[in-house]
């Protein structure tokens, strides 16, 4: 259990860590929601099917036969997020989403005590409030009321994540990388009769093809095997970090300050996980020396 949960932890931190910089990326590209949607989708799914079939090998049709009827459920889930993210940043403010966002570990840990058998300990909880507490911090000086489809969309962003994370963990001895893939080409599936398509140059190209070719599926990928090793809310929890780095990037590259409310509330963000896996990690050197 303890080198699961180490295994876990790394894979899930990696895997935010590498998704940190995609909204700066998106900034870069420029282009309207749906063109968007339309090739990022594309490009990733195709690309995490195609690394997927390599690793399997001859054996990738029984491996996508395997994930049954809870794949199926992963494939529309990982659609829902793909779309409601990017539409709610369209129809409300970055504050409102970020506030909403900080639900996840919350609805994580509910859908955890409904469907699963994982224990949800008072530290867990407590640093899933601090860390809410934090994204609260960061998001109020820019909450307003009256946006409520965005606000809507945005909070069905955060259950079909957190809906994504539970099933990963419920059926962990199945791998959910292709059923993840499957979602992104559904989202590019919908939202490819409303894309525009205008001409690219080869600088919007290249920073299209960084995101949906390599931060995306790659962050994805692990954030898909990361709940087969770690409870669902903990993934959840983790996930937060990329709100509180993502802006860090854009103030590096572009230059827009994140202010001192994202400072703030980003220190408390980050010392809730850092204590939280401080305490996890104590946890496994203790279980592993009651073996020993």
């Amino acid at each position: 259990m303890s080198s699961d949960y180490r295994k876990g932890f790394w894979i899930t931190l990696v895997g935010v860590l590498i998704f940190t910089p995609d909204a700066l990326l998106i900034r870069l590209v420029g282009v309207e929601f749906f063109t968007l949607v339309v090739y990022r989708c594309t490009i990733a799914g195709l690309l995490m099917l195609v690394g997927y079939s390599l690793y399997c090998g001859r054996d990738f049709v029984r491996h996508m036969l395997m994930i049954g009827v809870w794949g199926l459920v992963v494939v529309v889930l990982e659609g829902a997020a793909s779309w409601t993210f990017y539409l709610a940043l369209e129809r409300t403010t970055v504050a409102n989403v970020l506030v909403i966002f900080a639900s996840t570990p919350l609805i994580a840990a509910l859908l955890t005590r409904i469907f699963l058998d994982d224990v949800i300990e008072r530290p867990t909880w407590l640093a899933i409030w601090s860390a809410g507490l934090g994204l609260v911090v960061v998001a109020s000086g820019g909450v307003i009321t009256g946006n409520w489809l965005g606000d809507l969309l945005a909070l069905i962003n955060a259950v079909a994540i957190a809906g994504v994370y539970t099933v990963v963990r419920r059926r962990r001895d199945l791998n959910m990388i292709p059923a993840a893939g499957f979602g992104l080409l559904l989202a590019a599936l919908v939202a490819y009769p409303f894309a525009q398509f205008p001409v690219l140059g080869v600088h919007q190209w290249l920073i299209l093809l960084i995101g949906a070719g390599v931060v995306l599926p790659v962050a994805l990928a692990l954030l898909t095997l990361g709940p087969r090793y770690l409870p669902a809310p903990e993934v959840a929890m983790l996930t937060l970090l990329e709100v509180i780095i993502g802006p860090v990037w854009v103030w590096l590259v572009i230059g827009e300050e994140p202010g001192i409310r994202t400072l703030l509330g980003g220190s408390v963000v980050v010392a809730a996980l850092f204590c939280h896996a401080l305490w996890r990690f104590k946890q496994t050197r203790q279980a592993v020396s009651s073996w020993s």
